[in-house]
């Protein structure tokens, strides 16, 4: 896979549209068609931002050949529900898991579909590998959310679990330092003036949090489809070390690890040149396996 740089020819206008969750939740997404489709894509994206984020992504992947598709997140951008709350993490695993057959909806037989997910999405994606071992033909994780970039206090944990039994939906700030995103100012700025990116969780979510990051740092043995994982290596907002002990845990033999050692949290959105080397390991990780 090559990009072709200001070549548009194998790219198709991008679309919106909505599916619907199973408790009712009308779910945004878009869609970028490649001309001459080699493989699809599934983008899963962050806590408080939204899949528009990503669309240098799409259109880097539709001019290799790649069908992209990415949703925003109950409780994102433009989909429904309360900002930063989920009853239980399987809401966006389950969303997820319906997405991903929208997107393959009509693939032949021979063609191959990956997910992609960054931070609160790598660990969607991750799990839904756990649990659906057959949903795609592989996974790639971006400075996936395995663990806090902080340790959790005592006293805090304690308090939200009480909080999340009793008053589930009290809401707090996420707590995330922006200015960590990424090195380019211009992301940040972007970033804080974005109307569609929150900065909300609530009690339930937080705990429900932490639990699947438990829960799929214990499970890493289930994945059976092939797996990249692109970890920013200055990461303060989670663990980028959690991310390689997982990557060890992990049986299946066809795994790949990028590891960034100077980068931010938003490794797609880093710097020029840094920016460039990362999505080249992408495009170089899928050809190899289309």
């Amino acid at each position: 896979m090559h990009y072709t740089g200001g070549h548009r020819m194998n790219r198709l206008a991008e679309t919106e549209h909505n599916f619907q969750s199973d408790d009712g939740l009308s779910l945004f997404y878009r869609h970028r068609s490649a001309a001459n489709e080699s493989a699809r894509l599934v983008i899963a994206h962050g806590l408080g931002e939204h899949s528009g984020r990503y669309a240098h992504v799409m259109e880097r992947m539709a001019d290799a050949g790649i069908s992209v598709w990415a949703m925003d997140h109950r409780g994102h951008g433009q989909s429904e529900g309360r900002r930063g709350h989920v009853d239980t993490i399987d809401q966006y695993v389950n969303d997820f898991r319906k997405f991903v057959a929208i997107a393959g909806n009509d693939i032949p037989e021979q063609r191959r579909c990956f997910l992609l997910g960054h931070s609160m999405g790598g660990l969607i994606v991750l799990r839904c590998a756990e649990i659906f071992p057959d949903i795609a033909h592989g996974v790639i994780a971006s400075s996936p959310g395995l663990n806090p970039g902080m340790r959790v206090p005592l006293i805090k944990g304690t308090v939200a679990k009480i909080l999340s039994r009793i008053m589930p939906a009290l809401t707090f700030d996420n707590e995330l330092n922006s200015d960590f995103l990424s090195h380019d100012t211009g992301v940040v700025t972007a970033y804080t003036n974005d109307p569609l990116v929150h900065r909300s969780i609530t009690a339930r979510w937080f705990t429900e949090f932490l639990n699947a990051m438990a829960a799929t740092r214990q499970n890493a043995a289930n994945i059976q489809i092939p797996v990249l994982m692109q970890v920013a290596g200055d990461d303060r907002l989670v663990d980028s070390e959690t991310s390689r002990q997982f990557f060890k845990a992990l049986t299946v033999k066809d795994k790949t690890l990028h590891f960034y050692d100077r980068l931010f949290h938003e490794i797609y959105n880093e710097t020029a040149t840094d920016r460039e080397k990362v999505l080249n390991d992408l495009d170089n990780w899928l050809a190899s396996r289309i």
